[in-house]
């Protein structure tokens, strides 16, 4: 082989090496972005209200603090502060999955992340069956407040992408330029 194809074909191996390298991190940085801009799921946060006392003779004690039931996730420091990030797409049902309705059985204080039980026939102790679940969207440490920060950010991945295409055609049309000068 000639001193020159053998750049080429050194050259040509490098790029293949560069790409493949490229969209192996395509995956990660989607994952990162995604921690940084979408909020994060929980199904079925349990909540078992014998045990936390909040029944008296099998019906839900609307004066008791244990009928207060603080999710896990529940807004801290600079997410209580953020609207943003107060608790969102709350659901909460009985073990069984039937849903309870809001401020009738239970009311929702999304910025602290709680959700009071009312006395109701759907949540004492066999309407509910003694269980409640909690389904949720929050923040997580990382997550980007600011709705334009979050629009910028997501578009990283698809620049990312139009990079590495762009890097391959200026590769081959280079390749290509010193095959035509040969």
């Amino acid at each position: 082989m000639a001193k020159g194809q053998d750049k080429t074909l050194m050259t040509l191996v490098s790029v293949t090496v560069l790409v493949i390298l490229a969209v192996a991190f395509l995956a990660s940085i989607s994952d990162q972005t995604l921690l940084n801009t979408q909020k994060l799921k929980v199904s079925d946060e349990s909540f078992n209200l014998t045990a936390l006392s909040c029944y008296a003779d099998g019906e839900v004690n609307e004066s008791s603090s244990n009928c207060v039931l603080t999710t896990t996730y529940a807004p801290t420091g600079w997410k209580a502060t953020e609207s943003d990030c107060y608790l969102s797409s709350v659901v909460v049902t009985n073990a069984t999955g039937t849903a309870l309705t809001l401020d009738t059985d239970y009311t929702l204080d999304s910025d602290a992340g709680t959700v009071t039980m009312l006395n109701t026939t759907d949540t004492n102790a066999t309407g509910l069956g003694e269980v409640a679940l909690v389904d949720y969207e929050y923040c997580s440490d990382n997550y980007m407040p600011q709705s334009w920060a979050r629009s910028v950010l997501n578009t990283n991945v698809g620049l990312y992408v139009i990079a590495i295409l762009l890097a391959v055609v200026g590769i081959v049309y280079l390749l290509l330029g010193k095959r035509d000068d040969e």
